[in-house]
């Protein structure tokens, strides 16, 4: 079972993150804490993005698109990897993450390793 963030836990990491820049109008930036929850839930889980519960439904979480999108940027300039290391005192969370970043497909099996069940 996910568990997001404790406040403990968030005030070691919050140093890691910039203040949101203001871009023009439209929807409020999704606070940082509820983007680390949902990535967080993403790879404890070995869930795909669209398994994601929806805003409504936990407000913990920001919306997969918004997610994803830092997901692959955190990744992509580390940051994703230091969040993790602060976070290895947290045993429990990361133990069940660890390897988890990059999920990769399984090959899809050839014809004859197949076994047919027979009737």
């Amino acid at each position: 079972m996910f568990q997001a963030l404790t406040d403990t836990e968030w005030q070691a990491l919050e140093p890691l993150f910039k203040e949101p820049a203001k871009k023009g109008r439209g929807k409020p930036h999704a606070p940082w804490r509820f983007v680390l929850n949902s990535i967080l839930y993403i790879l404890h889980m070995g869930l795909k993005w669209d398994a994601l519960p929806k805003e409504e439904l936990s407000p913990h979480f920001a919306p997969k698109s918004v997610a994803h999108r830092w997901f692959l940027r955190w990744e992509k300039e580390g940051l994703l990897s230091q969040v993790l290391a602060r976070l290895e005192g947290s045993a429990a969370l990361i133990a069940r993450m660890a390897g988890l970043s990059r999920r990769k497909r399984l090959p899809k099996p050839k014809i004859e390793e197949l076994s047919l069940a027979v009737l």
